[in-house]
């Protein structure tokens, strides 16, 4: 099959419609049409087809969930003032409207080049949890700085129970909480674009958050290690308990028409194997890698890699969340998971359209299962692939957290069409009612299912696209590179 699915892409007045009246300077006639031919959220041809400038590209017509409800152009139409070539994680913040970016919606694009590191001060020397911790005092006269090794000893089960920790060591992680997040985590506003110039583009140790934004592309980028210095222990979270951390590689809440593209994301430093084991427990620093969560809506993720993490995708926050009935509608497509614990995706009550992506299953200690549908949730699993490693069971790919619908269809496995869910029903897995209970209508990127693999080591991932700086700028302008 020829792949070439070349799509219309939305033109300035479009673009101009879906943000309001927005003026247009004379130098920009809106979003432009990519080079070569497509294959939608894609490397268009494969990469080293030639530079492009990723900035003013939109999403295709019908590519996802993201194409529906005016579709997603992101920064498409900023003026010169708002284009930004991007450094430090300093210079990426002051872009993005810094502490006041959570409700901005001027239309930006930021390109990002090199390694942009969250830790990094103001003077570029990188910071440590310590340089956190060391700001907040716990108790006597003088106060002693707080430091998780304390908070350790005062709260292992032993010594403490099952009780939740609280008291002075408790509010001062709390309060070490804050100033971590202070530095390293950033809102991104509406009608944004971020993309990473080059194929070295990465983000790194921050939580960057899409909150409360319509209209947000992000591409071509590496998200790294948002790791949390200060995790809470919560005993009653199973039955041993369990060390959770507050950040996302990337968070999408309350927010709607979200592209996020051609990206990789992993633990950077800190893997899962790295990590040790406090309580008997692993001492998890990580999140999500990208999580969609709190009504988000209209999000299209396409052709990213999301490698050696446990928890790595959440739609839907809670199981008694009313206010998500007829959100999270979500594309996942062309992405590589590989070597991840769970979550690929876990979903609650969002019609999610799960195709052509290829998952790549190890079978080691951090592996727990792929799908994971949950209360009121309408999965719809479309010609995915499956390469399961030795003693790895089918029957593992998927569970069922409280959901009732369910479609899955065209699954490839080693090689041979197979079905996840007879395999799950035949290990005695809760069946499920009916199908999903809906057709997905955007999914104009579709290809055969013994293409995907193919294609999707070929394209998937930042690097893939070689992505290139606007046009020089006028002396002075923010986006000269």
């Amino acid at each position: 099959m020829a792949r070439t699915h070349a799509r219309m892409l939305a033109t300035c007045t479009a673009a101009a419609l879906l943000l309001g009246t927005v003026a247009l300077p004379p130098a920009i006639a809106g979003p432009r049409q990519p080079t070569g031919s497509g294959h939608g959220s894609g490397g268009h041809g494969g990469p080293g087809k030639g530079a492009r400038d990723l900035g003013r590209e939109v999403l295709p017509d019908d590519d996802g969930w993201a194409a529906a409800n005016g579709g997603t152009t992101g920064g498409a139409v900023a003026d010169d003032a708002h284009v930004f070539t991007v450094r430090t994680w300093d210079e990426l913040r002051a872009a993005l409207g810094g502490s006041a970016a959570r409700g901005d919606t001027t239309p930006r694009v930021i390109y990002v080049k090199g390694t942009i590191d969250a830790f990094a001060g103001a003077d570029g020397a990188r910071l440590t949890c310590d340089d956190f911790a060391g700001q907040i005092g716990v108790g006597g006269d003088p106060a002693a700085p707080f430091s998780m090794d304390a908070y350790i000893a005062a709260y292992d089960p032993a010594v403490w129970g099952r009780t939740d920790p609280s008291g002075p060591l408790e509010d001062a992680r709390v309060a070490a909480a804050a100033v971590q997040a202070k530095q390293t985590q950033q809102h991104v506003g509406s009608h944004v674009t971020i993309v990473g110039l080059g194929k070295d583009a990465r983000i790194v140790g921050a939580n960057m958050r899409i909150r409360d934004s319509a209209n947000v592309i992000l591409r071509n980028l590496t998200f790294s290690d948002a790791y949390d210095c200060f995790p809470q222990w919560d005993p009653g979270d199973t039955d041993e308990g369990n060390w959770n951390s507050a950040y996302d590689n990337v968070s999408v809440w309350t927010s709607t028409n979200v592209w996020v593209a051609n990206s990789t994301f992993d633990d950077g430093d800190h893997p899962a194997s790295s990590l040790p084991t406090v309580y008997g427990r692993p001492y998890e620093v990580h999140d999500g890698l990208l999580d969609i969560t709190h009504s988000s809506n209209y999000v299209t993720v396409a052709y990213n890699r999301f490698t050696g993490h446990d928890k790595t995708m959440l739609i839907g926050s809670s199981n008694n969340r009313p206010a998500d009935v007829g959100t999270l509608k979500v594309t996942i497509h062309h992405n590589l998971w590989e070597g991840i614990g769970q979550r690929a995706p876990r979903v609650r009550y969002g019609q999610v359209h799960v195709y052509d992506n290829l998952y790549v299953v190890t079978g080691d200690d951090l592996y727990q299962y792929q799908w994971g549908p949950g209360t009121q949730s309408q999965l719809y699993l479309e010609d995915n692939v499956l390469r399961l490693g030795r003693g790895v069971e089918l029957s593992s790919v998927l569970t069922n957290w409280g959901a009732t619908q369910l479609t899955e269809k065209g699954t490839l496995v080693n090689g041979r069409p197979a079905s996840a869910l007879d395999a799950f029903l035949a290990a005695g897995g809760a069946p499920f009612a009916g199908p999903a209970g809906w057709e997905p209508v955007h999914a104009a990127d579709k290809d055969p299912v013994r293409s995907v693999e193919r294609i999707v080591q070929k394209e998937a991932g930042a690097g893939r696209i070689v992505s290139k700086a606007p046009a020089s700028p006028k002396p002075g302008h923010p986006g000269r590179g």
